[in-house]
């Protein structure tokens, strides 16, 4: 939502904007972020647009259709702004956020200067958008089916899970999503495919799309070569480069990007060097500081695969043991997989799990935190917010991982704060 209100601004938009509490939102350029819910909000405006997590009772909606103003869903209104624009889509279970910027940071870089929208902060860029040209980098979300909504010059799936299901109500209906998804991709445009699922790309080809696979033995593949330290070296067709994020699922997000960047007409060998200079994006993997030899990290991680990557990847990258706060998100995600999430923090050395957080859902009977830590055999802890500075001053871990998407980021920076 802030990344739409800085686009509409960018445009020459009187913006305004609300949301439960005026403090959750990133620099929003002057944009006045009013805190609450209120009819009054509706003052002057000609259009509203509301996230897909509103509740449906959300006064400023109901008021707005009742006065015959133009309401819009987020997914509508992110394909209203891309419809002028050459866009490039980002979908995929998991991996959009950090290939959108990887290929925002690459067209950038080469001089092509994209309009960028995506789901996390670029600290270079002032936020989750980058206002740009007619080229628009767009990451493309299966939640609410808002990514079919999105017709693109070029478009990529990063990865498929069963995820969203409550929205698709089967696996077959969620694959078909994404099959559609491409299929919307314009005469003349590339799709690019997992390596694990090139099939998504079948109805695409079948239309005349060209399509190309990344990962090991597909059409694009950053091959690892032995790294250390915070970084991942890697080699694109003989050329070596070197990736500023521990990780291979971060070499599998930036394969992605190369693939949609030379759809672009971007040289491998430019993307690469591009790359080299890939400042992150905030809450993946980021490291946000030091309290007497033990690095505390931040990542959006909240699904089992993405959970295993994170802790894989910072046990390669940082000396010494890795502890997690792990905050589960979504009362129906973690009753569906609170044994995979167990099984996915086994790895670390010591785990503490928050409450879950519940976002758009109301809670539901017998679905606690307690299920992981309970399928840990005894391993995990159950934790309150107040006693994360405890954990964390006795703790001799070489980081600890603060995982989640929810508000386990605010508490990480807290808690470094209080340590300072």
């Amino acid at each position: 939502m802030c990344a739409l209100a800085r686009w509409y601004q960018s445009l020459g938009w009187n913006v305004t904007g609300c949301d439960r509490s005026s403090q959750d939102n990133p620099s929003l350029d002057g944009i006045a972020v009013a805190e609450g819910h209120s009819r009054s909000h509706l003052d002057g405006q000609d259009a509203v647009v509301f996230t897909a997590a509103m509740a449906d009772d959300c006064p400023e909606v109901l008021e707005a259709r009742k006065r015959g103003i133009r309401t819009l869903r987020r997914s509508e209104a992110l394909g209203e702004l891309t419809r002028g624009c050459s866009t490039m889509a980002v979908a995929g279970a998991h991996g959009k956020t950090s290939t959108t910027s990887m290929t925002g940071w690459i067209l950038q870089e080469v001089g092509m200067n994209p309009t960028v929208f995506l789901g996390g902060g670029m600290t270079p860029w002032g936020g989750n958008f980058r206002p740009g040209g007619p080229l628009a980098v767009v990451e493309a979300d299966e939640y609410d089916r808002a990514f079919l909504r999105i017709t693109s010059a070029h478009a990529a799936v990063t990865s498929f899970d069963l995820e969203h299901l409550e929205c698709y109500g089967s696996s077959e209906a969620l694959e078909w999503a994404f099959e559609v998804f491409l299929e919307l991709t314009l005469p003349g445009g590339t799709v690019v495919v997992p390596a694990e699922k090139p099939s998504l790309g079948r109805y695409a080809a079948r239309i005349g799309r060209r399509v190309v696979v990344c990962g090991p033995s597909g059409d694009c593949h950053l091959m690892p070569m032995e790294s250390s330290g915070w970084g991942m070296d890697f080699s694109l067709e003989g050329v070596p480069g070197r990736l500023p994020a521990p990780g291979v699922h971060n070499l599998r997000n930036a394969e992605t990007a190369v693939a949609l960047c030379g759809a672009a007409g971007v040289e491998p060998k430019d993307a690469v060097e591009a790359l080299s200079t890939w400042p992150g994006v905030q809450r993946r993997l980021e490291r946000i500081g030091e309290t007497r030899g033990t690095v505390l990290i931040s990542d959006y991680a909240h699904h089992p695969r993405e959970i295993a990557a994170a802790i894989s990847a910072v046990k390669q990258a940082i000396k010494g043991s890795v502890d997690v706060v792990f905050q589960p998100h979504l009362f129906s995600r973690t009753g569906s997989m609170f044994r995979e999430m167990a099984h996915a923090l086994l790895p670390a050395e010591n785990v503490w799990v928050l409450p879950i957080y519940p976002s758009r859902e109301q809670p539901v009977e017998g679905v606690t935190s307690e299920l992981i830590t309970r399928e840990s055999g005894g391993r995990f802890q159950e934790v309150c917010e107040e006693r994360l500075t405890e954990v964390v001053r006795g703790s001799s871990a070489g980081a600890i991982l603060f995982m989640g998407a929810g508000s386990v980021d605010e508490m990480a920076r807290r808690t470094m704060g209080e340590l300072k």
